[in-house]
């Protein structure tokens, strides 16, 4: 059994997208979020699976987000003290509840290729885990086949040292690692302009529907 996990932020003004707030007013920056998070869940469900969970900062959004989400998706809350142990969480949960693998992505991709995910979810086949680096340092996917151990211990959040780390803790672990290619997050207003730009016209409708209406 497949599991995909899509992990969002409360799609609230001031509260998401704070960086792209240089050129967008926060209402409208949280317009483009949402719009992200819309297209991240389309390309997610284009990949088969068994089961896909949206999970959520649990700040009473939950009703916003159920709007955003398609039918026969689950609804979950994240749980933990910092990101790593949120991620673990969810990753466990899948895998204790019966999935052989799972996967999990954020939301600031919403250029991300089906590919990517395709290829995530084949990887499993050979390897304990695999990650997608992401251009800032970090990264924007990470799955998984078994019960993951503590890997994200020396990892500071929110830095470009996240990727590095955290493969750091993944090795100390004797675990066996899968790369897919990078991907660009899209965190300021040049980035959204690079991925416009580079995605296929079939890719971002939610999102270049939105910008349209904020510039037009």
């Amino acid at each position: 059994m497949t599991d995909i996990i899509v992990y969002l932020k409360n799609p609230a003004p001031g509260e998401v997208k704070t960086r792209l707030q240089t050129r967008y007013a926060p209402e409208q920056a949280t317009r483009l979020y949402r719009a992200f998070i819309q297209d991240t869940i389309e390309t997610a469900q284009s990949v088969e699976a068994d089961r896909y969970f949206v999970a959520y900062t649990p700040t009473g959004c939950e009703v916003e987000i159920a709007d955003l989400v398609p039918e026969g998706w689950n609804l979950t809350p994240q749980i933990g003290a910092d990101l790593g142990n949120r991620m673990l969480g969810s990753l466990r949960s899948c895998i204790t509840s019966g999935a052989n693998k799972v996967v999990l992505i954020g939301t600031d991709i919403p250029s991300l290729p089906r590919s990517h995910l395709l290829s995530a979810i084949n990887r499993l086949d050979k390897n304990d885990l695999v990650l997608g680096p992401a251009a800032d340092g970090g990264f924007y996917l990470i799955g998984t086949r078994i019960t993951l151990p503590e890997i994200f211990s020396g990892v500071t959040w929110s830095t470009n040292k996240v990727f590095e780390q955290a493969t750091t803790g993944i090795r100390s672990h004797g675990l066996l690692m899968s790369l897919i290619p990078p991907w660009h997050d899209i965190d300021t207003p040049e980035d959204l302009d690079a991925a416009l730009l580079q995605a296929s016209a079939e890719t971002m409708l939610h999102t270049r529907s939105a910008v349209d209406a904020l510039t037009n």
